[in-house]
C-alpha cells in the first residue's frame, strides 16, 4: 500500500534526524561538560575514545538482533535507549564515569545507527526506487539544527544536563511516533543464507564495498580534525577562515546527500562516484600545491560531494548482498567506516609529523581515487558475483 510505504518512509526519516539532532546536541555541549571536571586534553580524548569503542562492540550484536528479532523491533527498541541515555554524560562526576557513560552512549548509538539503517533498506527495497541518500542527508541536516541549537543553549547558559534530557524526551517521542507509523511487516525478520559470526566482520565477497567505506570514513576523519589545522597552519588564515574547511566539505556532503537519490537514477551509482571523485583528485592536488585559500576550499567541497552518497550506496549494497542478513552486512559495513573514521586523523598527524601537513594530506588523494577506482563494486551487476543459491544467480539489487 503506497500510504503505508509513505508512512514508513516518514517515520525512517524521523530517527535519521532524531540520531542527528542527538549526537549533535552532545558534541555541542562537550567544553560545557569537561570544564566542570577539569579534564585535560588527554582525559577528554580517552573519554570520548570510550565511546567510540561502546559503538564499535555493538555493531556485531545488533546485526545479529536484526537478524533474529527484525529490524523494526531491535530500531524501536535501541532508539529509545539511546534516548534515555543522551543526558548520561552530564551526570558524570568524573573522567572516568564521563568514559563509562560514553561507552554506554556510544554503543546505543552505534545499535541505532545499525538498525535504521537495516530498516530503512528494507523501506527503500518496498519502496522500488533509492531513498537511503536523502535519508543520510536528513541526518546531516538533524546534526546541523542540533549543533545551531546546542550553540544557542550554551550562549544562553543552560545547563547541558537541561538541554540533552530536553533532547533526549524528543527522541524518545520520535520512537513513539514512528512506531505508530511502521507497518508490521516492514522490518520483519529474514532468513539468512550463512550464520554471521559475532564479531561483524566483512564477507569476501563484499571486500570491495569494505575498502570503498572505508575509504570514504578516513577522508571524512581526516577533513574534520585537519582541514582547519591545514588552513590555519600552513596556509596563514585567520580563526574564522579556517573554520570555513570543514564547514563548506560537511555541507557540500549534505546538499550531494539530498540530490543523490535523484543522482544515482539518472546517472547510475558508477559513473557518479568515478566523475566526482576523480574532480576532487584534480581539485586537492591543485590545491595542495597552489596553497591559496581560494583554491582549497573549492577543492574541499568537492571532497565533501564526492564521499557524500558513499556510505548510503555501500550500506544498501551490503544490506541486499550479504548471504548473512541485511542487518549483518551493515554491521560490517560500519565496523570498516568507523575503523576509518577513527584512523583517519592520527595518521594524518603522524604522516605530518614525519613530513609535512601539505604532503600528509596527500593521502586523501590517494583514498579518492581508490572510490573511484573500486565504484565498480556498486554495479548492479555486481550482484550475480557475489549471490547465488544452488548455482543459480540472484538479482538483488
Amino acid at each position: 500500500m503506497p500510504s503505508e510505504l509513505s508512512r514508513a518512509r516518514w517515520a525512517v526519516a524521523l530517527l535519521f534526524v532524531a540520531n542527528g539532532l542527538g549526537f549533535a546536541s552532545w558534541v555541542s555541549r562537550i567544553p560545557a561538560v569537561r570544564d566542570p571536571l577539569g579534564l585535560s586534553e588527554g582525559e577528554l580524548g580517552s573519554a570520548l575514545l570510550c565511546m567510540a569503542i561502546g559503538a564499535l562492540f555493538a555493531f556485531g550484536p545488533t546485526g545479529h538482533g536484526v537478524q533474529r528479532w527484525g529490524a523494526r523491533r531491535v530500531t524501536l527498541a535501541v532508539s529509545l535507549v539511546y534516548g534515555l541515555l543522551l543526558a548520561l554524560p552530564t551526570l558524570a562526576p568524573n573522567g572516568w564515569w564521563l568514559g563509562l557513560a560514553l561507552a554506554l552512549f556510544g554503543a546505543a548509538n552505534g545499535a541505532m545507527d545499525v538498525a535504521m539503517n537495516a530498516l530503512a533498506v528494507e523501506v527503500e527495497q518496498r519502496m522500488g526506487r533509492p531513498i537511503m541518500s536523502s535519508l543520510h542527508g536528513l541526518w546531516s541536516a538533524g546534526g546541523l539544527a542540533g549543533a545551531l541549537l546546542g550553540g544557542w543553549l550554551a550562549h544562553q547558559g543552560v545547563w547541558p544536563g537541561w538541554h540533552l534530557a530536553g533532547v533526549g524526551v524528543a527522541a524518545i517521542g520520535v520512537v513513539l511516533l514512528a512506531r505508530g507509523w511502521l507497518g508490521a511487516h516492514v522490518g520483519e525478520v529474514h532468513a539468512a543464507e550463512e550464520e554471521a559470526p559475532r564479531w561483524a566482520t566483512p564477507e569476501a565477497a563484499l571486500a570491495g564495498l569494505g575498502a570503498t567505506i572505508f575509504a570514504a570514513f578516513l577522508i571524512e576523519g581526516a577533513m574534520a580534525d585537519w582541514s582547519a589545522v591545514y588552513l590555519h597552519g600552513a596556509l596563514g588564515t585567520t580563526q574564522a577562515e579556517a573554520a570555513l574547511g570543514y564547514s563548506v566539505f560537511a555541507m557540500a556532503m549534505m546538499v550531494m546527500r539530498f540530490a543523490g537519490d535523484r543522482l544515482v537514477v539518472r546517472w547510475g551509482a558508477v559513473p557518479l562516484l568515478r566523475t566526482l571523485n576523480g574532480l576532487a583528485v584534480v581539485a586537492l592536488v591543485a590545491a595542495l600545491v597552489s596553497g591559496r585559500l581560494a583554491v582549497t576550499l573549492p577543492a574541499f567541497a568537492l571532497m565533501g560531494l564526492a564521499i557524500g552518497t558513499v556510505a548510503p550506496l555501500v550500506f544498501s549494497a551490503a544490506a541486499q548482498r550479504s548471504r548473512r542478513g541485511p542487518g549483518q552486512g551493515i554491521a560490517a559495513m560500519a565496523t570498516l567506516g568507523y575503523s576509518g573514521f577513527l584512523l583517519g586523523p592520527p595518521v594524518i598527524g603522524w604522516l605530518a609529523q614525519a613530513t609535512s601537513l601539505q604532503v600528509a594530506l596527500g593521502v586523501l588523494v590517494v583514498l579518492a581515487g581508490a572510490i573511484a577506482a573500486l565504484a565498480g563494486h556498486l554495479a548492479p551487476t555486481a550482484v550475480a558475483a557475489v549471490a547465488s543459491v544452488d548455482e543459480a544467480p540472484v538479482q538483488r539489487l
